[in-house]
């Protein structure tokens, strides 16, 4: 019996005499051979018994397996009970190891839905493009932290990281250049930081980091910093980012990852606000300025959408000062509540929240609007570098310019040096266009500190306008001459006009005269005037006349 269940080959029935031979009885025989096959029928075979029917069933167990056979009995009697049990054998065997199978497959399955299971709530908690922690797998980590942190003494910082005018790459490069720069910034981001936290993934281009221990913040920050200075390469394109960093302290106590990170994106505006591309420790003051800025930023936005916004208009004059061959569009803004808002505070809330975009469109549009009262004057509008910077810009400007039926040779457009610092090719590339469709490009508030030369040898201007502040020296700063003679020297051998801004009395125009500035703009000629003003003075054309 043994060695048959070894080699798989059990037997089907057993036929047991209950009288056997000196030794152990029929009984025992049948309880040992049930030991080994559980499944064997057993058919005890005999005419007298020392044991009871129940008896011996209690003993061997099975009763279901356990069958009589009682002497005298015929061949054919023996047959037809052995044919029987062998095929009541053989089916529940069949059944039995089919049963095995379909559990050891049950088994299996279930092994691989745990699996599935256990690399499904691993996959919740990842970003899929990039693979670090989403916001879920950041607050498990985060709390996973605070234990150790907090028996360990340490203090936990978080930084919230965003690169800087990431939608333009997505909108002039498409989303798929986009994508790999999100990858190779999580690269950079995880090699940056070592074994001094762990970084995850916010959405869109916002990353958090988490710093284990606060004394390593600002040498993390640096490498942050530094790592994503560097140029990306994707299928032949090279983007240049920066990344601005917000950084919040978590309290020893209690660390709130909630809190920390309000506070760390609080410092981060104020990061984005200070020029981009560094860094910002949390301060409770920024907490105060960006609310204020927030409720300006609302309502500027609402101004924006309602026309709250008026464009006055300064006339541009020839060097005798008069007559007027332009004017220049100047943005005001009458708050409804506040008064009058200085155009430097509402234009720095604007670039600090991405409004600057609808600002300097709805400027362009109005101007356009407006130029129709005088078409025989130039406009002069004024391009922030966040305008030009943006993608579809030169596109929107024609496209509204036919829309409009203006003329463009009647509008010059000025730009700031602010322009040639981050991409002077990409500048110079849109301004070149905007030359080819027509419009006149100025170089407003020359001398402030950036241009030279050979910037301007790559950009195709039109005039120079000289600094306000170099015209305001001339009253009480010995060379503040020698300067204007050189621009107006360079402007001149350049081909170039060039107008001089803030002329306020009648010494500074015969100087300005005397060096060959050929046209100027300032309170002696003019203050700006509002649509119907500009209308009225062109309507009585008076001429300038200047004292002696």
């Amino acid at each position: 019996m043994e060695d048959a269940r070894a080699s798989s080959k059990a037997f089907a029935i057993v036929f047991l005499d209950m009288r056997m031979p000196p030794g152990i009885d029929g009984l025992e025989t049948a309880r040992r051979i049930r030991a080994i096959d559980p499944d064997v029928n057993i058919v005890i075979v005999t005419g007298y018994s020392d044991h009871k029917p129940s008896e011996i069933a209690a003993a061997i167990g099975r009763p279901e397996r356990l069958f009589y056979l009682l002497k005298p009995f015929d061949g054919a009697e023996l047959q037809q009970l052995a044919t029987a049990l062998a095929s009541r054998w053989t089916l529940d065997t069949g059944i039995a190891d089919e049963l095995a199978k379909r559990v050891a497959q049950l088994e299996r399955m279930y092994a691989e839905l745990k699996a599935s299971e256990a690399r499904a709530q691993e996959l919740a908690r990842l970003d899929a493009l990039t693979g670090l922690s989403n916001r879920s797998g950041l607050s498990e980590r985060f709390q996973a932290e605070v234990q150790a942190a907090t028996a360990q003494g340490r203090q936990l910082s978080v930084l919230y990281l965003d690169l800087d005018r990431f939608k333009d790459v997505n909108d002039s490069l498409g989303h798929a250049i986009g994508d790999g720069v999100i990858r190779g910034f999580a690269e950079r981001v995880s090699q940056a930081i070592g074994k001094d936290g762990f970084a995850a993934r916010l959405g869109g281009d916002e990353f958090a980091v988490v710093c284990f221990d606060r004394p390593r913040v600002a040498e993390l920050s640096e490498r942050l910093l530094q790592a994503c200075a560097l140029p990306y390469v994707l299928d032949g394109d090279t983007v240049r980012m920066s990344v601005s960093i917000g950084i919040a302290h978590c309290d020893l106590g209690q660390p709130d990852l909630v809190e920390a990170m309000r506070q760390a994106d609080i410092a981060l505006y104020a990061a984005k606000s200070a020029g981009r591309g560094v860094a910002m420790e949390f301060a409770p003051s920024m907490e105060r300025d960006i609310l204020g800025t927030q409720r300006l930023a609302r309502d500027l936005a609402r101004a924006i959408a309602t026309d709250e916004l008026t464009l006055h208009y300064q006339p541009l004059v020839c060097a005798k000062g008069s007559p007027i061959y332009g004017l220049e569009a100047l943005l005001r803004w009458q708050h409804p509540e506040r008064g009058m808002i200085p155009p430097l505070v509402f234009i720095e809330v604007a670039e600090k929240t991405d409004l600057i975009r609808d600002l300097g469109d709805w400027v362009i549009r109005r101007a356009f609007a407006d130029s129709r009262l005088w078409p025989d004057l130039v406009t002069a509008i004024n391009l922030s570098p966040a305008q030009l910077r943006a993608p579809g810009f030169v596109e929107r400007v024609a496209t509204l310019a036919r829309e409009m039926n203006i003329d463009p040779g009647m509008f010059e457009l000025e730009v700031t040096e602010m322009v040639l610092i981050e991409d002077v090719a990409q500048a110079a590339e849109k301004l070149r266009q905007l030359k080819d469709i027509g419009f006149t490009i100025a170089l407003d508030d020359f001398g402030s500190g950036y241009a030279s030369l050979a910037y301007l040898s790559q950009i195709p201007f039109d005039r120079l306008k000289i600094d306000r502040s170099f015209v305001e020296d001339l009253r009480s700063k010995s060379g503040a001459d020698g300067v204007i003679r050189s621009i107006v020297g360079l402007g001149a051998s350049m081909g170039l006009s060039v107008t001089a801004e803030g002329v306020e009395d009648v010494q500074q125009h015969r100087f300005l005269q005397e060096v060959g500035c050929t046209h100027m703009q300032g309170f002696l000629f003019h203050r700006p005037l509002t649509v119907e003003a500009v209308l009225t003075l062109r309507g009585s054309r008076p001429e300038i006349r200047l004292s002696a």
